[in-house]
């Protein structure tokens, strides 16, 4: 195995572990210029950015994300319950500062929220 070829598996690796680890929370500037909560990442299937009130929310948000993402790629227009992480959430298009924004609420009345921006 020559330099090159070695080169190019290690940065393939690299890559990879890259790709698949969790981006880390960190705080988020939304349309509003205030402090709205933490970005967990990108929801896959949309290219959303997805956010929540706190950290520890963030792989609850990831999954109403994915749920609320399948549901507006198979059609659904306007308010719409999705069903994840044990719980039901509300979502719909928000008016922004800026753009608008998709944000589910948890209808328990948890306070939990997530929004999926831009």
């Amino acid at each position: 195995m020559n330099v090159r070829t070695r080169t190019v598996a290690a940065g393939a690796i690299g890559i990879a572990v890259l790709a698949l680890t969790t981006p880390a929370a960190r705080a988020v500037d939304e349309n509003t210029n205030e402090a709205a909560g933490v970005i967990c990442g990108t929801d896959r299937a949309s290219g959303l950015a997805v956010a929540t009130a706190r950290a520890r929310d963030c792989a609850t948000a990831l999954q109403v994300a994915r749920a609320f993402t399948r549901t507006w790629n198979s059609g659904g227009e306007g308010a719409t319950t999705v069903h994840a992480a044990g719980s039901a959430w509300n979502c719909q298009e928000q008016p922004g500062t800026l753009n608008p924004y998709q944000e589910c609420i948890e209808t328990s009345r948890t306070g939990r929220w997530i929004t999926l921006t831009s």
